[in-house]
């Protein structure tokens, strides 16, 4: 995956607002913290003003650098967002029936968060984990993205998901790369015992019953509401950028479980003739994109997750291994069971 966001990604203003509350307590004036890039102090009070990827990261590395000690900025930041500042999805996720249901709403509508880190869940037949990952980010920039938004996820769901986090406490264990004492304000947010910290990876590992507890503010009626809404927002911002740039962000949503290209059509509310038409105005394919996306996603299955091959061959919807070790083969060069670890 590229070491810089992709360009066409863009995100609600309110992060970046309390980005410059958190500089401007630490002597950094928002003037500061946005010179160079498309904004304005004036602009943080305007709330149809969004902020792209590149930008968000350009900020983050010039309050870095003028912190002679920049450790928990990023706990600091993502403790103080609501799930008042996701709007409508917020009010969506609040609404979900089970942590499923708001896991799939959260990466239906993940262009709608401030996130920046990937998620991606692994489900087991009785075991499920979650890894919350920043490769794709520059290196001077990781540890505050995967700081801010583990931080943004506990605050904003703490309030309705924590009865079911604590029915299910003895059995949850946590592998974290991120800085024990850092993290120490969030830890009483959190009913996790078994927490191993100086790990590689940041994983969580819960079993499975929990992802289908009831949740106690679950509210159909509202959700569904919330959900109509979302979905005008997101045909609202995908005409604003390239169809391909669209459906790519379609493919990779699910890590995995790829949509077909009428679902995919149907999401955008046009005909798959249309959907073809207009990839292939811009030079590609429903095919290509989603061999990109496969690709991809197999590496990190490989690498990262630790699957076996049969295991990223089913998760990545071949119907035999040997056909999905061929098509490795012709992205990498090499089998999936040669390829470096």
């Amino acid at each position: 995956m590229p070491l810089v966001p992709p360009a066409e990604v863009r995100h609600p203003v309110y992060a970046t607002r309390v980005l410059c509350e958190v500089a401007a307590e630490r002597g950094v004036s928002a003037r500061e913290v946005l010179s160079g890039t498309a904004l304005r102090p004036g602009d943080l009070d305007d709330p149809d003003t969004v902020v792209s990827a590149l930008d968000e990261v350009a900020m983050v590395r010039r309050l870095l650098a003028r912190l002679p000690d920049d450790a928990g900025v990023g706990i600091d930041v993502g403790s103080r967002f609501r799930l008042t500042h996701f709007g409508l999805m917020g009010f969506a996720a609040m609404s979900c029936a089970t942590l499923r249901e708001l896991f799939t709403i959260s990466m239906r509508y993940f262009a709608l968060t401030m996130l920046h880190i990937d998620i991606a869940l692994v489900e087991g037949a009785d075991d499920c984990l979650l890894e919350f990952s920043a490769d794709h980010l520059p290196a001077d920039v990781r540890r505050f993205f995967i700081e801010r938004d583990i931080a943004g996820i506990i605050t904003t769901t703490s309030s309705f998901a924590l009865p079911v986090a604590e029915k299910y406490a003895d059995r949850v264990s946590a592998e974290l790369a991120l800085d024990e004492e850092v993290l120490r304000p969030l830890l009483g947010l959190v009913p996790v015992k078994d927490v191993a910290f100086g790990r590689a990876h940041n994983r969580l590992h819960f079993p499975r019953a929990m992802f289908d507890e009831p949740l106690p503010q679950a509210d159909r009626h509202t959700l569904e509401m919330c959900v109509a809404q979302c979905d005008l927002v997101m045909q609202r911002n995908d005409r604003r950028r390239g169809i391909a740039a669209v459906v790519r962000t379609k493919l990779f949503r699910d890590s995995g479980c790829f949509p077909t290209l009428p679902d995919v059509a149907a999401e955008l509310d046009v005909h798959p003739r249309t959907l073809r038409r207009r990839l292939a105005e811009e030079g590609t394919s429903f095919r290509a994109l989603l061999n990109e996306a496969r690709s991809t996603v197999a590496v990190d299955l490989l690498c990262n997750v630790g699957l076996t091959v049969q295991e990223v061959s089913k998760r990545l919807g071949y119907t035999d291994v040997s056909t999905f070790s061929h098509a490795f083969k012709r992205w990498y060069g090499v089998a999936p069971s040669a390829y470096p670890r």
